[in-house]
């Protein structure tokens, strides 16, 4: 059964992520004009757009309802969108720089440049996400692996460091989401038992100031 508090914490500061999310797919948008194709460049920019929307417009629904029931149904809409946001930018490296189509230094550069990017995303949403590992791993992991084991399989030494240096950033992150997640867990269990304790008073008509 899905906590009450884990959905909370996640919906209750998802404004601000999904906004510095979008602010991020802006300047990425913009930066590589130059380096992509423009067809590949607007429908990535236009998906993302409409995801943002759907993300606002999910949250907005979720704080108008009465969170009394469809938490799990909550949570799985919030993972869906996730995975889906997680997955753009995890595409972002294979559509944006296509192999061969920078000289070697440069595509190294503004690959090093989407790195940046998806880490501030990632090290941004750290405290929101890891309410639920699997929200987490629902952004980070599409975002991360796929985009390190790209460079990897380039064959050259730079972009098989950088690539390298990415994967061992998703995990050291996902090592500090599973701190996280067990200080949540924590701190939902002693709200449940002073909620319980309260209710016990209660019952017996013990005021407690």
């Amino acid at each position: 059964m899905t906590n009450l508090k884990t959905v909370q914490r996640l919906y209750g500061q998802s404004y601000i992520s999904y906004s510095a999310t979008y602010l991020a797919a802006i300047l990425a948008f913009w930066l590589f004009q130059d380096v992509s194709q423009s067809k590949i460049l607007n429908v990535w920019f236009i998906i993302f757009t409409l995801l943002t929307f759907i993300r606002f417009v999910m949250t907005w629904r979720y704080n108008q309802s009465t969170h009394n029931e469809g938490n799990e149904t909550w949570l799985i809409m919030f993972l869906i969108m996730s995975a889906i946001s997680g997955t753009m930018w995890g595409l972002s490296g294979f559509l944006f720089i296509p192999k061969g189509s920078l000289p070697l230094l440069e595509s190294v550069l503004y690959h090093g440049m989407l790195f940046l990017f998806i880490a501030s995303l990632i090290g941004g949403s750290i405290i929101t996400y890891s309410a639920s590992k699997m929200v987490y791993l629902s952004f980070s992991f599409p975002a991360v692996v796929p985009q390190s084991f790209m460079l990897i399989a380039q064959g050259d030494k730079y972009h098989s460091f950088l690539g390298g240096i990415f994967l061992a950033y998703g995990v050291v992150m996902f090592l500090i989401s599973v701190y996280i997640n067990r200080v949540f867990a924590e701190h939902n269990n002693v709200d449940a038992e002073n909620d319980r304790l309260r209710l016990l008073l209660k019952r017996h008509d013990i005021k407690c100031d």
